[in-house]
């Protein structure tokens, strides 16, 4: 009994220190304009150069007229709509007097860039994900998809220590 004791500890010991070494890391980038901002966070792994997941925050400011606020909330609720019940993807929305705005959150190891089927409901989203995400020899390359973003403008912000 000691022994499977003493077996345990020492297995659970190596798998904090497994999990302490992982290579995680995060990287923000930002599109900023007059009228909205784009954030783009990634959590992938460094030693791998593999792509874990990516959150895009999108915040819209709106204009006085009336009509062109409402105009960019249909069209918001329109691509939150398409792409619910996409396998790896959690989107959710915002709305306040001044700005709306919504998250996509894509799991990569759920989410398929292939999928034919959710390509056609959701043409907006992988459009967006064909220049977010970047495969390379058979994964999601953190540096290819740095590479891609950074040619559109978006900036990485660095962390304050």
């Amino acid at each position: 009994m000691k022994k499977i004791l003493k077996l345990s500890i020492v297995l659970l010991g190596a798998l904090f220190v497994l999990l302490g070494c992982r290579s995680e890391s995060k990287s923000v980038f930002v599109l900023q304009t007059d009228t909205s901002k784009v954030t783009y966070t990634y959590v992938y792994d460094k030693g791998n150069d593999t792509v874990i997941s990516l959150t895009t925050d999108v915040v819209l400011r709106l204009s006085g007229v009336q009509e062109f606020a409402t105009e960019t909330r249909q069209k918001r609720d329109e691509l939150v709509n398409q792409m619910k019940d996409i396998e790896g993807v959690k989107v959710t929305s915002s709305d306040g007097e001044n700005a709306i705005g919504f998250t996509i959150e894509i799991d990569v190891k759920k989410f398929k860039l292939d999928d034919a089927e959710s390509r056609e409901k959701a043409p907006s989203l992988y459009q967006t994900m064909d220049t977010a995400l970047i495969k390379k020899d058979d994964k999601v390359s953190f540096s290819a998809s740095k590479e891609s973003i950074e040619r559109l403008g978006l900036e990485e912000q660095k962390e304050e220590k």
